[in-house]
């Protein structure tokens, strides 16, 4: 058996359902696996160089597309952005939810640091969200039991199922767990 890489005329060639589906099954896009018998020998038609390019342009392309639905939606939220670079993806989460989240909304704590005053169970009402931090992400301002608070909108989730925000704050969680 030899593993033959496509190089980047095949790899520009390759329809976009085949590359989301072997995504979200998990297998290799790139590469096929042949038996010896069923090769004939040829040159080159690129550099690896371009080969490495293009892979990486479409790696990150179908970066979210092993996540279903939630990925399809993640990859229209970051389309244009760099999927390694985090802070841009969080800049464009923040510009994406500010524009579609109808504050405030109730939420209930998913997640809770164990010495933080928000614990987990607790039910806040997300009024704002305010800024980024490398370590949590979006920052909401919450409210809980009167007193004002930030709190990772990571760790937060929609009371209200039935609500667009639910979804959207949930493709965010699902993004900042995967990133």
């Amino acid at each position: 058996m030899i593993t033959i890489e496509w190089d980047s005329l095949t790899l520009k060639q390759i329809p976009s359902y085949y590359i989301e589906q072997s995504e979200s099954e998990g297998l290799d896009w790139k590469n096929m696996t042949l038996y010896e018998s069923e090769l004939e020998k040829t040159k080159p038609r690129d550099s690896e160089e371009n080969v490495k390019q293009i892979q990486d342009k479409l790696l990150d392309k179908y970066h979210w597309a092993s996540l279903g639905d939630e990925g399809v939606r993640i990859s229209k939220v970051l389309e244009n952005v760099n999927p390694r670079d985090e802070m841009k993806c969080l800049q464009k989460w923040v510009e994406y939810l500010d524009r579609r989240l109808t504050f405030p909304i109730n939420a209930i704590v998913s997640n809770s640091e164990s010495n933080w005053l928000i614990k987990r169970g607790d039910k806040v009402l997300i009024k704002s969200l305010p800024h980024i931090v490398d370590m949590y992400g979006i920052i909401a301002s919450v409210r809980l039991r009167g007193e004002k608070y930030e709190f990772p909108l990571c760790d937060l989730e929609a009371i209200d199922k039935t609500k667009a925000d639910s979804q959207l704050i949930g493709d965010y969680r699902t993004w900042f767990a995967n990133k």
